[in-house]
């Protein structure tokens, strides 16, 4: 098996079950990214007969991951249970299929959870009403015909149950044909229809939610940004659901965006949620040099952990003298050596910061030790502008002296 393999699938398996509850190979490929939000809908709804064909990346590679993982979760004593996958809208009832091939496509019709998908059921839990509930959840996650059916039952037989009008609430949302005001309804399904999706679809919500940000996403698509309402954008609707690249892309397109640092933690959240930790660091340090009065509490409430610079963050932190958080992108290229091939052109927006300067500075002296070279101008320059910086320079080299 690949090292790399070994090595990451235990916490995309952990980060599996917290998201979801249970393992499966379709929450996973979710996880991993192997497998986008879109296209995972594509396949529930009938419009792709195979899962597999919706899949990124290099196919024997993945089985590899699929089959890591579910030993990995095996391991961990997961209870064992059938899983299925039924369609959604017009044939809701017909199994979908993972792989093409029948005898993969058998290996992973499973799922792994800390306790059993079924609690033991009781009284209260076979009462008709709960599954008369029950039943109509199933139908509004499967995008059912038997919906409208199964509400006119419901209102007759248990109008005053609270999670009907939560459930009536969110048929109604999925059901809406039109958005005349983008930005009031984008507000009313944060404000009422998540809230009540999660109550009563839990780990599932995603299923309810991310098509109906999605529209709102396209309706707000012509609405401009406005720092004081930064959460009325669609690259914010994009962000709930899950639909990352095209969450980078609407904030990129706005004019300046990198002076908001709203912006900023939208692109890095969507960076770190597909795992892009280089494509992160780089954005923490644009961050850096662009909002340096907001990025600190950022950076104080971030999980730096997967993109690998908690222990930088901590350090520098925690330092007795204080510096400017400007210093800080230079202090990320000495631990991760980075050099002049690792700029994005995004760094283009903070080329008039001294921080900038600072981190320039650092990847040429990095860039010139990497071809043999000892640089004494650089230094010099480096030593004149900041000795601070040329000290964190010199301990990071293990020497002390020019």
């Amino acid at each position: 098996m690949n090292e790399r393999i070994k090595r990451n699938t235990p916490a995309l398996v952990e980060e599996t079950l917290a998201n979801y509850g249970a393992w499966d190979a379709v929450s996973f490929l979710l996880i991993s990214h192997r497998l986008r939000q879109t296209g995972y809908e594509a396949w529930r709804m009938g419009d792709v007969a195979y899962l597999e064909d919706t899949i990124t990346g290099n196919m024997q590679r993945i089985v590899e991951m699929l089959e890591a993982a579910l030993l990995h979760a095996e391991s961990m004593g997961l209870i064992s249970a059938p899983a299925s996958w039924n369609g959604w809208g017009k044939q809701p009832g017909q199994t979908l299929r993972l792989f093409h091939d029948d005898d993969l496509n058998g290996s992973f019709l499973v799922r792994l959870s800390p306790k059993s998908d079924r609690p033991q059921l009781d009284l209260f839990m076979d009462a008709p009403h709960i599954i008369l509930l029950n039943r109509l959840r199933q139908a509004l996650l499967n995008r059912s015909p038997e919906c409208d059916a199964l509400f006119d039952r419901a209102l007759d037989d248990i109008a005053n149950e609270p999670g009907l009008a939560r459930l009536d609430a969110i048929r109604a949302a999925m059901t809406s044909p039109s958005i005349e005001n983008p930005v009031a309804w984008f507000a009313y399904l944060n404000d009422v229809i998540a809230p009540a999706a999660r109550d009563e679809f839990s780990q599932h919500s995603l299923d309810i939610m991310a098509p109906l940000w999605r529209d709102a996403a396209d309706a707000m698509a012509h609405i401009p940004f406005e720092p004081d309402h930064p959460n009325n954008h669609a690259s914010q609707a994009f962000l709930l659901a899950h639909a990352w690249e095209q969450c980078l892309k609407s904030v990129e397109h706005i004019a300046g965006w990198f002076e908001h640092p709203s912006l900023h933690d939208r692109r890095i959240a969507a960076l770190s949620a597909m795992h892009e930790h280089k494509a992160e660091r780089a954005a923490w340090m644009l961050y850096c040099w662009c909002c340096p009065d907001a990025v600190i509490t950022a950076l104080d409430k971030a999980n730096l952990h997967a993109c690998g610079l908690h222990t930088s963050w901590q350090h520098f932190s925690q330092l007795e003298t204080e510096q400017s958080i400007e210093y800080f992108p230079a202090l990320i290229a000495l631990k991760h050596r980075l050099n002049n091939n690792d700029q994005t052109p995004i760094f283009e927006q903070a080329r008039h910061t001294n921080g900038w300067q600072y981190y320039q500075q650092i990847t040429d002296l990095l860039a010139s030790e990497q071809h043999g070279e000892t640089d004494i101008t650089r230094r010099s320059a480096l030593k004149a502008s900041s000795p601070w910086l040329f000290q964190a320079y010199l301990t990071a080299r293990g020497s002390n002296s020019i």
